[in-house]
Parts: C-alpha cells; structure tokens; sequence
C-alpha cells in the first residue's frame, strides 16, 4: 500500500467553489482505483490532500489520468508556492 501526501498552500482563504471542486476529486480519485482520498483544513490557506493506494502504479496512473489534471486546472492557479508532495511505502497500520 502507499501513500501520497501533498500540502496546499493557497494565496487566499479556501472559498466553497474549491472545497466542492475537492469533493469532487476525491470521489474521482477512488472512482479510478484509489483505496482511499481525504483533503484535510489545516486553516484557511492550508489544504493537506490524503491519497492511498494499493500499489505504485496504481498511484502514478490516477496521478496522471486524473489528480495531475485536475490540480492544473483547480488547484495550481491558486497555489501561494509549490506543493510539498510526498510518496511512500506504507510500513505500519491499523483501521
């Protein structure tokens, strides 16, 4: 299983046109084969998006089909920086 974690950092406040958008997303994402999708509030300009899945490929081909085209077109023109985006085995777990 893997995980993928990005951090969103906004310009300015979330608005309920982008949260829907998320929503949106992520039952896209799961649609596709993703085990699970999550977009947590840390506050109002910080987004953490919760992606697992149950393989690598299965990552970097919603990633590419589905998460990279929409971040482009919903996400990346609202971003203050970079996306702080991270990958990895999952070692432990517990549900």
């Amino acid at each position: 299983m893997y995980v993928v974690v990005n951090h969103l950092h906004l310009r300015d406040p979330l608005t309920d046109e982008t949260a829907r958008s998320a929503r949106e997303a992520v039952r896209r994402v799961v649609d596709a084969g993703a085990l699970a999708a999550r977009v947590a509030k840390v506050d109002d300009t910080h987004l953490i998006l919760l992606l697992t899945f149950a393989t690598a490929e299965d990552a970097g081909r919603i990633a590419r089909d589905v998460g990279g085209p929409w971040m482009r077109e919903h996400i990346t023109p609202l971003l203050a920086r970079d996306t702080d985006r991270s990958v990895g085995e999952v070692i432990a777990s517990s549900d």
